[in-house]
């Protein structure tokens, strides 16, 4: 996420501004957008600093805006603390009292006033009231507030520590100046020294350093170098291990794969084998029942060979086997249609009555029949 109100978010304390008019404006482009802020401040929530600090600047502004920053106050799991830099009226105020610890610079001031804006006086008084609640998350009883609002109360530093609007008061007097006090007194000549040995050796980009490695390890903030180094230690421990595995997994693997496709050849192999067997088994079976009909078929024509009805001559039989073999009904018909293959007693041609049937018409008359059955059968 880009953070915008934040100085630093990777700090152990970071620190959020409040420093503009609440609200953004789009026609100025200036202004806090209290939803975005809102999301800024769960983020680092998210990330478990140690603690957050807000520092307020602020004339108020928008008080929608403002509830969105109270309440990301007020519900983050991390201690968020609020900071009075300069000028906080109006609702920046009221989220001046969100903060677990208020802390007000001697300079800085407060002031509560009544909401505003808008003709609707109903939803005003609601938003009065809440507002009154809000505040009164200081201690004060909410009439009291409800009657500073109503006259515009301006608070200095100290009269909000008194009410109790205040936890703490920095001293500006104390920031940004000359360090170095008379060395003649020893008290002061300790405390500087003991200033510049902390800023030499200043362990605060160490320190987030550190926090990132920690949490990375899975460790404690405060864990020392050892549990560190062991941590660090067991990690690649780990990891070595962790790819000793995977190696073993993988050459495993490959094995099986050889040993795979050596038995897939031999399947493979195996299947042509059996497929050649079958393909050979059919064409025997196939060969032999041709031979069967064959046979069927030769011995039925000798029989007419035998009684007569054909010539017993191996081109006549051949012939009438083949034609037992495409239609063995029409055959017989055929055959039992000729007059027997003997001898027969001469009819005296002018005597004999009714037509004359030669073996050429009994064929011609059998072919007719024959093809007429065809045409019928298509």
């Amino acid at each position: 996420m880009k953070f915008i109100y934040t100085v630093d978010p990777l700090a152990e304390k970071p620190i959020m501004l409040l420093n503009d008019d609440i609200g953004f404006n789009t026609e100025t482009g200036k202004g806090i957008d209290g939803a975005k802020f809102m999301a800024e401040l769960m983020a680092l929530d998210a990330m478990r600093p140690k603690s957050i600090e807000i520092w307020i600047n602020s004339p108020g502004g928008v008080v929608m805006d403002g509830y969105n920053i109270y309440a990301a106050i007020l519900k983050s799991v991390t201690k968020v603390d609020t900071v009075g830099v300069g000028c906080m009226a109006s609702i920046a105020a009221v989220i001046f009292q969100a903060g677990r610890t208020r802390t007000m610079m001697d300079y800085s001031w407060l002031m509560y006033h009544n909401p505003f804006g808008g003709d609707d006086t109903k939803v005003l008084e609601v938003m009065r009231e809440s507002i009154s609640k809000m505040v009164a998350r200081s201690g004060k009883p909410e009439a009291e507030i409800l009657a500073m609002m109503q006259k515009e109360t301006y608070i200095t530093a100290q009269e909000a520590l008194e009410y109790g609007f205040a936890d703490a008061i920095e001293n500006s007097a104390q920031h940004n100046r000359k360090r170095m006090a008379a060395i003649t007194e020893p008290s002061n000549f300790h405390k500087e020294a003991n200033l510049i040995l902390n800023k030499l050796f200043d362990t605060t980009k160490a320190s987030k350093m550190s926090k990132l490695i920690t949490n990375k390890l899975g460790l404690n903030d405060d864990a020392t170098e050892d549990s560190i180094l062991r941590a660090i230690e067991n990690m690649q421990n780990k990891a070595k291990t962790d790819k000793e595995v995977l190696e073993a997994k993988i050459a495993d693997l490959e094995k099986k794969m050889n040993d795979d496709s050596v038995e897939i050849d031999k399947l493979k192999k195996e299947k042509d084998a059996l497929e050649k067997a079958k393909d050979k088994a059919e064409a025997e079976k196939c060969e032999a029942e041709e031979e069967a009909k064959t046979q069927k078929a030769k011995n039925a024509v000798e029989e007419y060979a035998k009684v007569g009805r054909i010539k017993n001559d191996p081109k006549v039989i051949d012939f009438w086997t083949e034609q037992f073999k495409a239609d063995e009904e029409i055959a017989k018909e055929q055959i039992e249609a000729l007059p027997l293959n003997k001898t027969a007693p001469v009819i005296n041609k002018t005597t004999a009555t009714g037509p004359r049937w030669t073996a050429g018409a009994v064929m011609a008359k059998l072919n007719a029949k024959k093809l007429n059955k065809e045409n019928q059968n298509r």
